[in-house]
C-alpha cells in the first residue's frame, strides 16, 4: 500500500524523545568457581613459603633380627616451595561532567564501574589461579612484574599429558613454578578421568570436584552411555511431566565421588585454559592475599575523579600431589 503524499513521519521530525531504558542488561557471566572454592589466607611477603613432606613407600621386607645393632637411616629433609604475589588492578577515571549530567540505568558512573571493575578483577583472577603461567620474582624498576605460578603449572605429581607434553612444577634449583609443556590434545575420556583419580588417589591425595569448562562437561556427561557406567532409571509418576536426563553433575568412582564444576572462565579465557581438566581438593589450596581487594583514592589532578582496585595475591597449592589434572584435552570444541 502506498503512503498518502505529506505524511509526516518520524523520520522528519526533530521533537521526539528518547526511548533509552533506564536500564543496563549485563549478561556476561561473572561467577569465579576456583577462586570461591578454595578461601583464602593472608600472607605476609611477596614471597610465601611452605613446606611439604612424604612418608616412605610401605617395606615389606621389615623383620629385624633380635640383638640387632642398629644402623640408622637416613631422615629425608622437608621440601621447601613456594609462590610469588602478583599486583593486578583496575583503574577508573570519570569525568567530573559525566558524573553530574542525568543517565539512563544508574545515578552514579563512577559507583557503576567501580562495581563492574571489581567483578572483571576477579574473573581476572579466577583464570590466573588456574592457568599454566610460570612464576616470576620480577625485577627492580618495572623491567619486569612479579606473578604467581598458576595451578596447571604447579601439578606435576598427577598430571596426564598428551602426546609430546611435559610436566612443569615447582623447580627447587630455581625457586619457581615452572610452566608445563603443552602435549597434542585428545577427547577428554572416562578411562582418562578413573586414571587421574587412581593417580591422586595412589599419590594420597582425595580430590573432591573435577572442574571443566563448559564443553568438557558436556563430553563428561556422555560417560553416562559407558558400557561401564550403571545407568540411570527414572520413573514416571502419574500425569506428571517426563524428564529427559542428559546431564550428570556427580561422579562415584572407586575411591569416591567427585561434584562435576563447569567453570564458564575456562572458555571465556580461551583454549590455553580450557585445554584442563582439574581434579581438586579444595582444602590444599588457599587463595594467598597480601592485600586483599581494596579501592585507592589517587590524587585529584583534574575535572574528573579517579579510582583504583587493586588486589596483590598468590596460590597456596600446600601438596601438589593432592591434586591431579587431565591435560590437553579438548576444551573449546571437539578439535580444540
Amino acid at each position: 500500500m502506498a503512503q498518502p503524499s505529506n505524511t509526516f513521519e518520524t523520520y522528519d521530525a526533530v521533537g521526539n524523545r528518547e526511548t533509552l531504558a533506564d536500564q543496563i542488561y549485563l549478561i556476561t557471566p561473572d561467577e569465579t568457581p576456583f577462586l570461591s572454592m578454595i578461601g583464602k589466607k593472608s600472607v605476609e611477603g611477596v614471597h610465601p613459603e611452605w613446606q611439604t613432606d612424604t612418608l616412605a613407600n610401605p617395606d615389606p621386607n621389615n623383620n629385624q633380627p633380635e640383638g640387632n645393632d642398629w644402623i640408622f637411616q637416613a631422615v629425608t629433609p622437608t621440601t621447601r616451595v613456594g609462590n610469588y604475589c602478583q599486583i593486578s588492578d583496575k583503574r577508573i577515571s570519570i569525568s567530573g561532567t559525566q558524573d553530574v549530567v542525568s543517565k539512563a540505568g544508574r545515578k552514579s558512573e563512577m559507583a557503576r564501574e567501580i562495581a563492574k571493575k571489581g567483578q572483571e578483577l576477579k574473573t581476572d583472577m579466577e583464570v590466573t589461579l588456574i592457568s599454566n603461567q610460570a612464576s616470576s620474582a620480577g625485577s627492580g624498576n618495572a623491567a619486569s612484574n612479579r606473578k604467581l605460578g598458576g595451578m596447571r603449572a604447579w601439578l606435576a605429581t598427577n598430571d596426564l599429558l598428551g602426546a609430546g607434553g611435559a610436566s612443569g612444577g615447582f623447580n627447587s634449583t630455581t625457586g619457581l613454578v615452572d610452566a608445563a609443556t603443552n602435549g597434542t590434545q585428545r577427547a577428554l575420556t572416562k578411562a582418562l578421568l578413573d586414571s587421574a583419580i587412581s593417580s591422586a588417589y595412589v599419590a594420597g591425595g582425595n580430590p573432591t570436584t573435577l572442574m571443566l569448562s563448559p564443553y568438557a562437561k558436556t563430553v563428561f556427561s556422555t560417560f553416562m552411555s559407558d558400557a561401564n557406567v550403571a545407568q540411570q532409571r527414572f520413573a514416571a509418576k502419574g500425569t506428571s511431566q517426563t524428564t529427559i536426563v542428559a546431564a550428570a553433575d556427580a561422579y562415584l568412582s572407586d575411591f569416591g565421588t567427585l561434584a562435576v564444576v563447569p567453570n564458564r572462565q575456562m572458555a571465556r579465557a580461551g583454549a590455553t585454559i580450557a585445554r584442563n581438566a582439574f581434579l581438586i581438593d579444595p582444602s590444599m589450596a588457599k587463595l594467598g592475599t597480601l592485600r586483599d581487594i581494596h579501592r585507592e583514592d589517587p590524587a585529584k589532578t583534574g575535572d574528573q575523579e579517579k579510582k583504583v582496585l587493586l588486589v596483590e595475591y598468590t596460590l597456596v597449592v600446600n601438596n601438589e600431589a593432592a591434586h591431579a589434572v587431565i591435560a590437553d584435552i579438548f576444551g573449546m570444541t571437539s578439535s580444540s
